[in-house]
């Protein structure tokens, strides 16, 4: 196997006008340099072959890329290999010096993403095998999709997140620009759609507030109580302030369903946390408080949430809110959507959603399962 090679990192943000200016400091500082022969051995400080495959990855890696480089689509072969966890054709690809900076980038995001701490010692093997051939921790994914340490959270892997820290990434950078928005380390985690780990997703958050992670100033205290599960400080919080029962909060981030104009106990039902619903409804916050209405969408009621979550991560939440509270909720309160290219606002009852929900949705992605439209239902007819 090849010997790793030292590499410089690229920085968040890459500028090729600023790397053009350090070839010709480096031509200057050296006068039997040539300038392309300058951006030759700069390319190759930086892991690349050459000044092109420099200026093509800076170009990949920076806001408002377009293409598509080494992403889902059309992966490379290392990122591939890593994902899969194929150790002989890893060190295949890299005995032959097969590969890219950010090849070794986005490799080194797919080990520390994809598994579970069952599989972690296979998976970080691989990245340390990675890491020794030059691989950044605070490298891109590419085309605009921001740091790899972005993945940890999205896919909520706390051993993914510890080891990147570990070799020195950096997660207290505030909002940067991506291809879905201004996001941090911190705003991915919150966004995922994943609702069935919320004990990993304690734990990750936890460790982003260890070391010192912006968090985003539309979160807040109640907020990030409850994506923490921490009941306790939520309930401290409501005792200085009772009107945060009532409070709809315009601004409120993240939701399969738009939280935006939604109660404390909607992003409690959105997230599956159930010591917070608990603590919520003790202190007497209502279960059938509509959301706003912002643009002729919402006025959705905390139930929509909880059977709104993906592929029936969410059942758990709503066989505990239809158990414990059943004979409380409204079911005939209609919230108004508006589906993808129409411009009329649908009205909906709960049960409604859910049919819908679980009739058009992409079978690898459904909002709703049959059988949360089957207790939907049957609290609905006991309902009249």
């Amino acid at each position: 196997m090849s010997n790793p090679t030292p590499r410089k990192r690229l920085p968040v943000n890459p500028s090729l006008e600023h790397l053009q200016k350090q070839a010709k400091r480096l031509s200057r500082q050296d006068h039997t340099l040539k300038l392309a022969e300058a951006q030759y051995q700069l390319a190759r400080e930086y892991g690349c072959k050459n000044w092109a495959e420099l200026a093509h990855m800076v170009e990949a890696m920076s806001p408002g890329a377009d293409q598509l480089y080494n992403v889902k689509r059309e992966p490379e072969p290392l990122p591939v290999a890593a994902r899969n966890r194929d150790f002989p054709l890893i060190q295949k690809i890299l005995q032959q010096d097969n590969f890219t900076q950010n090849d070794l980038d986005a490799g080194l995001g797919h080990a520390v993403w994809y598994g579970d701490e069952s599989n972690w010692s296979q998976r970080k093997i691989i990245a340390d095998l990675l890491l020794e051939h030059g691989a950044d921790p605070d490298g891109q994914y590419g085309s605009n999709y921001g740091p790899i340490v972005f993945g940890t959270g999205e896919c909520i892997s706390v051993e993914g997140l510890e080891y990147l820290i570990e070799a020195g990434a950096n997660v207290t950078f505030k909002p940067i620009k991506t291809k879905y928005g201004q996001h941090s380390p911190m705003s991915h985690v919150l966004g995922t759609y994943i609702r069935s780990k919320n004990d990993e997703k304690h734990r990750y958050i936890d460790l982003l507030i260890k070391h010192g992670a912006h968090v985003p100033p539309e979160v807040t205290p109640p907020i990030l109580a409850i994506h923490r599960g921490d009941a306790q400080q939520l309930g401290k919080l409501i005792e200085t302030d009772l009107l945060l029962l009532k409070r709809t909060f315009t601004d409120m981030p993240y939701g399969n369903i738009i939280l935006h104009g939604a109660t404390l106990l909607h992003c409690a039902f959105e997230f599956g946390e159930i010591a917070c619903i608990a603590e919520l409804l003790k202190r007497g916050a209502d279960i059938n408080a509509p959301a706003e209405i912002i643009d002729g969408i919402g006025g959705q009621t905390p139930i929509f949430h909880a059977m709104a979550i993906n592929q029936g991560d969410g059942f758990g939440t709503l066989s505990y809110l239809i158990q414990q509270h059943g004979k409380q909720i409204d079911m005939s309160v209609s919230a108004t959507w508006r589906r993808p290219g129409e411009e009329q606002s649908t009205p909906m009852t709960p049960l409604e959603y859910a049919e819908h929900a679980s009739r058009e949705d992409e079978s690898s992605w459904k909002r709703a399962t049959q059988e949360e439209v089957a207790l939907l239902r049957t609290l609905a007819e006991n309902a009249i």
